[in-house]
């Protein structure tokens, strides 16, 4: 394992932009707060990734350590993850496996669900095989939820409250895979998990509307709790399937687990984000913040974790 003198002593490559990720915009935000507090403690250089490859100084810097801050598709879902590997760098977050299992929100789903979590029934298909409206109401019910399997920051995502909304947002799909599961009303919580350590939990309420991208990152648009305001047994369970999630699907160094909270006190899983947002206001820093974490420390302590996996 590396020591702290010598971590210090390596360069630190923050690569954000997240190439043509729908993404980008909080990809760059949160790239550009990373690349500030590395700077407190190692020498470091920032490169935006404006396309889905690897560039070719980033492949080239053997000695470097990548800080990959690119949200959505490609640099969240595997794909820059297999280029990172392939070149033999090192770098923070989970592997390339791991981020593609976390990317497939049904296929993750069914991973936790075979280990006792509990997730909200849902339905996986695309354009060319899309079931009938009156199948998934007949399965699910009338009150659902729809959204891409692989996109974060709920991009494209739709509540769905009756059959003609259901009709209506169908209709307007694109290519890929899309699940659509049970609606699941409650209070959104999310739980950051750094090096398989639950951090705290933290209460997110949306002024308007559910819980979409306006919401997770425009200010002023939700408020942010923490720790949450929910039943203390409700916080335990939360930590620990969120630290059993970390570990089951194979996560390295951090992730953010997301969950509902049904009125009744009965929890469910949502999705797991490999690279959280690290912009001001985002959930992981919040909730580091609430165990003494800032964001200097996380940064330092997330370089020196993927440092100690050099040779």
């Amino acid at each position: 394992m590396m020591s702290t003198r010598e971590s210090e002593s390596v360069e630190i490559i923050v690569l954000c932009g997240g190439g043509s990720s729908s993404e980008r915009e909080i990809s760059l935000r949160s790239g550009k707060n990373v690349y500030r507090m590395c700077q407190q403690s190692f020498p470091t250089q920032m490169v935006i990734l404006n396309e889905d490859a690897l560039p070719a100084e980033v492949a080239h810097a053997k000695d470097s350590i990548v800080f990959p801050v690119t949200l959505g598709e490609f640099g969240e879902d595997g794909g820059l993850q297999t280029l990172l590997e392939s070149a033999g760098l090192t770098f923070v977050g989970s592997d390339a496996k791991a981020s593609a299992l976390c990317m497939n929100k049904f296929a993750a789903k069914q991973v936790l669900s075979a280990n006792g979590v509990r997730v909200p029934d849902g339905i996986k298909f695309t354009k060319q095989n899309m079931p009938t409206t009156t199948s998934l109401i007949e399965t699910l019910g009338s009150d659902l939820f729809l959204k891409p399997n692989a996109k974060g920051s709920s991009l494209g995502a739709s509540v769905i409250s009756s059959k003609e909304e259901l009709v209506s947002a169908l209709s307007e799909i694109g290519d890929g895979e899309y699940v659509v599961e049970r609606m699941i009303h409650g209070i959104d919580l999310t739980v950051a998990v750094l090096d398989g350590v639950a951090l705290e939990v933290v209460e997110i309420l949306p002024k308007h509307g559910f819980l979409d991208y306006d919401n997770k990152y425009v200010p002023g648009k939700s408020d942010r709790i923490c720790p949450a305001k929910i039943p203390p047994n409700v916080a335990k369970e939360a930590k620990a399937v969120a630290e059993s999630a970390f570990q089951n699907m194979g996560c390295r160094d951090w992730a953010r687990m997301d969950f509902v909270m049904e009125k009744s006190g009965k929890l469910f899983f949502l999705e797991t984000n490999t690279i959280p947002g690290m912009t001001d206001s985002s959930f992981f820093p919040i909730s580091a913040a609430a165990v003494g974490i800032d964001l200097p420390t996380l940064v330092a302590k997330l370089v020196r974790m993927a440092a100690s996996r050099r040779r």
